[in-house]
């Protein structure tokens, strides 16, 4: 692991002393150290307001002193609630626009940072966390230059989010580089020649350009060599809920976090008027054509929720065969799992339904309900599962028909 590479960029130092060059403060050691390794510095001596916060989504990592006031002169009085408090809200305003590393180097012992911190949710003891504490004095060395690397280098081999994170970025702030010189040294309107093309297509400009760039990228990043000792460590503590929530967010995206248009794997809940029954719709439409569409049509399968006491049960008609990690599925069907809070999905080939994105529900009197479908829209299945999918139904829908073979010939 190259510490140095992986921390290269703007890292900002957020300290009350960063700027008084004759403090005997310790963040002036660790500042030094680190422009020493040619890491360039933003320096704030208070909390950074909210405008400038909003700016933060590219920075290498932060910095911050958890006392960022003088202490008071004997028989004063301050408020170290105040201060802490704005430290919090600080952390809390960052993880809505960048997922950074933060570094808390204070002078006080960490446990109790690391306390209040647990108490707001924003730090789990017992786990590794995207936030690091430790005191200056432990991070400061005149004999050895390189402590201070050496501390964050270990701390990221303990943190595999933060270090894949890191390992990820470069390989991709590297390709899109590549990419848009490529393309500028082509022809510097290269957007415009593709608007032009992607307009005489009938398509929708803003989806076939954001996926051009998209494809691109993913074609020219290189493959990143991640450590395979830091992304194996033992976890005895994982569950079965663990896995299946990790698996959940590997193939499917939940509404909240999707723009407002329809696209291929939007997966709809409908609850059946009268009773507690969810009925799912999967829409297999090919992105394409839905963008193509100004009100579109989507192609939707119905779903069902697999009660899992069928996987491997033995009985002859409800038996769900699950073999080396795969569920054997039969010609008119496909297995999902994990979506919607960990619920395995069957796919029903025999039927599908036409909705319109914008269609308005009505009951089974055929009366409004006052909702639109693409309302019920709870998440979204990505590749390769969704194309999984459509592969499949494409087959069921060009099978042909064959007879049964009688069971006294098997038998």
């Amino acid at each position: 692991m190259d510490i140095k590479k992986l921390l290269s960029g703007i890292a900002i130092i957020i300290d009350d002393k960063i700027k008084k060059e004759d403090s005997q403060d310790l963040i002036l050691n660790i500042r030094d150290k680190l422009k020493d390794n040619h890491v360039s510095i933003l320096e704030y001596e208070d909390l950074p307001d909210d405008s400038e916060i909003q700016n933060f989504n590219n920075i290498s990592f932060i910095l911050l002193d958890w006392q960022l006031f003088e202490r008071p002169e004997p028989g004063m009085l301050m408020d170290e609630t105040l201060f802490i408090n704005n430290n919090i809200k600080f952390l809390k305003d960052i993880r809505k626009v960048s997922f950074t590393p933060v570094f808390i180097f204070s002078n006080q012992p960490p446990n109790s940072i690391i306390r209040k911190l647990s108490e707001e949710g924003i730090y789990n003891e017992g786990s590794n966390n995207y936030i690091f504490i430790k005191q200056k004095e432990d991070i400061i060395s005149d004999v050895d230059n390189n402590l201070l690397f050496n501390e964050i280098e270990n701390w990221l081999k303990e943190t595999p989010s933060m270090y894949v994170l890191k390992e990820w970025e470069h390989s991709l702030n590297k390709a899109k580089k590549n990419l848009f010189w490529s393309f500028y040294e082509i022809n510097h309107n290269w957007p415009s020649v593709l608007s032009k093309t992607f307009k005489g297509d009938g398509s929708d400009v803003n989806y076939e350009l954001g996926n051009f760039i998209y494809k691109n990228l993913s074609a020219r990043a290189e493959q990143v060599a991640f450590d395979d000792n830091i992304l194996n460590q033992e976890d005895d503590n994982i569950s079965k809920e663990d896995i299946r929530k990790v698996l959940e967010a590997e193939r499917f995206i939940k509404s909240d976090a999707l723009p407002d248009i329809p696209f291929t794997g939007d997966l709809f809940e409908c609850i059946v008027e009268g009773s507690e029954e969810k009925r799912y719709y999967l829409n297999i439409r090919p992105e394409c054509d839905i963008a193509r569409d100004k009100k579109p049509e989507l192609y939707c399968l119905k779903c069902r929720i697999l009660n899992e006491e069928k996987i491997n049960s033995g009985e002859k008609e409800d038996n769900v065969p699950f073999i080396q990690g795969n569920f054997i599925e039969k010609v008119n069907n496909a297995y999902i799992p994990f979506i919607d809070g960990g619920k395995i999905i069957e796919v029903l080939f025999r039927n599908m339904t036409i909705f319109k994105w914008e269609e308005k529900l009505k009951d089974k009197n055929d009366k409004e309900t006052g909702k639109m479908f693409k309302e019920t829209r709870i998440g979204r299945l990505l590749p390769p599962y969704i194309t999984k999918v459509q592969q499949r139904y494409s087959s069921y829908l060009q099978r042909q028909g064959l007879p049964a073979i009688p069971k006294k010939a098997i038998k």
